[in-house]
């Protein structure tokens, strides 16, 4: 009897946008974008309700993705590679599981994030999912309002790494503080902490995680802004099947949560 294949084997015979077991669940959207899209993308609604889609660009389309576009080479266009081509029926996985192409190494079980910015450099394609958000360098940036205000909870701050230390810093001031004020305050409430490390820019803050761990905002008082943000955004009920080292094929597994 012949031996089963393991994961590595499995994906050297797959295509990114393939359906790799049984149970998925497919629907069908029109692509809304003149550029195209690839197989194994996560795409986004667009345009009329229910009926359009195309890749993310901001947190929110990520969180309301409707799933990864199917490879289906018999409904999409071929010039130099197969693609969706605007106008065009897109099939889309709305859950299951499927091989698709990573950015980069990836941890079994991890959660998988979805790209929404270009880095400028060899990762451009939205909707292609890697590890972790990809903080641009000096991490992510916090600024507070710039009219300060007596907040209780305003100026709030929650943080989780990946190792799953979630803690929330909260500073409290009666109005009379300046941004830099605040921005020095919360800096030195942040980098208190052994798990993050947060930098006083001077009317703003930069944090990172320690040892350049991935580092995630879960919550945010109502007077402060991310000002330089992930270029990557977490799935919601997306994670990877299997470990892999650098960039290439990998299975996740994926449950549209809306």
């Amino acid at each position: 009897m012949a031996s089963l294949l393991t994961p590595q084997e499995t994906l050297g015979l797959a295509l990114a946008g393939s359906i790799s077991r049984k149970g998925a669940k497919t629907t069908t959207r029109t692509l809304n974008q003149a550029a195209g899209s690839a197989e194994g993308l996560l795409l986004a609604p667009s345009g009329t309700a229910g009926q359009e889609c195309i890749a993310p660009t901001t947190e929110a389309l990520v969180k309301s993705a409707i799933g990864f576009s199917v490879i289906r080479p018999m409904s999409e266009d071929f010039d130099s590679t197969h693609h969706y081509a605007d106008n065009e029926a897109v099939a889309l996985m709305e859950s299951g599981h499927m091989h698709v192409n990573c950015e980069g190494t990836a941890v079994a079980d991890a959660p998988v994030y979805a790209r929404i910015t270009s880095d400028g450099g060899s990762n451009t394609v939205l909707g292609k999912v890697r590890a972790d958000q990809d903080y641009p360098s000096g991490g992510l940036v916090i600024t507070p309002a710039a009219s300060p205000v007596a907040a209780q909870g305003g100026y709030l701050v929650r943080l989780v790494d990946a190792a799953g230390h979630d803690e929330t810093f909260v500073m409290t001031t009666d109005g009379s503080a300046t941004v830099n004020e605040i921005a020095t305050g919360l800096k030195n409430l942040i980098d208190a902490s052994p798990n993050f490390v947060a930098v006083d820019n001077t009317g703003s803050l930069s944090v990172t995680a320690a040892a350049g761990a991935v580092v995630e905002v879960l919550q945010l008082g109502e007077h402060l802004t991310i000002s330089t943000g992930p270029r990557c955004v977490r799935i919601p009920g997306c994670f990877f099947d299997h470990s892999r080292t650098g960039a290439g094929l990998v299975e996740i597994r994926f449950d549209k949560r809306n």
